[in-house]
């Protein structure tokens, strides 16, 4: 089961709910965190996207579509003649309705609600609203999980009497980025629990999931250089992808020997495909795709101590939660 089957989900909570829907979009949380904190939750695992970054999950779960219809397949792709960051640029995404514009939903949208790029908006397009925090509080939250949810909570329970349908974006991708699943997430998220619970004692149902995990890294420096090198050798353009998942765009004519180049310089620490065989739309994503098989996969950011993108259960499992009164 898959990001697809979210809107569904949250249909089927709503047509249900006694008072509404509250969602928690947790970036960055892995299943087996979320089991070990959200302990009063009816607890399920989906499957992440193709490769396991925001911009492509959350943009799945929230219109039930793939990449290839939604034509954001990672971080950073082609668009036109160059590269474009999903994030903060403004590529072409078709217009397709999300589950949220359907409903009317109020959005605490945080970060996201500072990103002027297609993707931000394409996630939060019908929705009402309400403005985030000045960056640089978010970013002290960020390096502070429990104070990161107790301002999104604080700002949750001052948007619920107004709210049928209540979305917010809890970043702490961030923070395991830099120091992984460490004390602060895992009581961070027991705290979410706590909430949630008090929350479907007052009739909410609450639900929550995460668009990726991530694993540790320790990016190998002779590898970067040998992958920057078949860039500037063999590629039109540099190199796009989503942290652990990075493709190519060759030269005309060379696919086939960048193929069998990068397969042979990266060895155990990749696994190589054509981007067709992984349902990646092209021209966006590079028709060769390296996938991290080994912590020593080259970065296109090696300052990180933990990352996704790629294909292990660790990045893969996404946890699905749901909270709802037992009366």
């Amino acid at each position: 089961m898959s990001l697809v089957e979210i809107p569904s989900r949250l249909e089927h909570a709503l047509s249900k709910a006694e008072r509404g829907v509250i969602v928690l979009a947790v970036d960055g949380l892995s299943a087996d965190v979320a089991k070990q904190s959200w302990l009063t939750a009816s607890l399920s695992t989906l499957t992440s996207t193709v490769p396991s970054t925001a911009p492509t999950a959350f943009l799945t779960a929230l219109t039930g579509v793939t990449a290839d219809v939604h034509r954001v397949p990672g971080t950073v792709y082609r668009n036109g003649s160059g590269l474009v960051h999903a994030v903060n640029g403004a590529p072409a995404v078709p217009d397709l309705p999300t589950v949220l514009e359907r409903h009317g939903a109020t959005v605490l949208a945080r970060e996201l609600d500072l990103h002027e790029g297609t993707w931000a908006r394409a996630l939060l397009r019908g929705c009402t609203r309400i403005p985030a925090p000045p960056k640089h509080k978010l970013a002290a939250q960020a390096e502070d999980p429990p104070l990161l949810v107790a301002n999104v909570v604080a700002d949750l329970d001052k948007a619920l009497p107004d709210a049928g349908l209540l979305w917010t974006y809890v970043n702490i991708d961030d923070h395991v980025h830099r120091y992984g699943y460490d004390e602060a997430v895992h009581e961070a998220m027991l705290r979410l629990d706590a909430h949630a619970s008090r929350w479907a004692a007052q009739g909410w149902t609450v639900v929550a999931h995460s668009g990726n995990g991530q694993v540790a890294v320790s990016p190998d420096a002779e590898l970067a250089e040998a992958w920057d090198a078949i860039v500037r050798e063999e590629c039109v353009i540099p190199s796009g992808g989503a942290g652990r998942t990075r493709w190519l765009y060759p030269k005309t004519g060379r696919t086939e020997a960048v193929f069998d180049r990068v397969a042979t310089t990266l060895g155990s620490t990749a696994t190589v495909h054509h981007a067709g065989d992984l349902g990646l739309p092209q021209p966006e994503t590079g028709p060769v795709v390296a996938i991290a098989a080994a912590p020593e996969f080259p970065l296109s950011d090696p300052s990180r101590k933990f990352e996704h993108g790629g294909r292990s259960d660790e990045e893969m499992d996404v946890p699905f939660a749901v909270w709802q009164s037992s009366d």
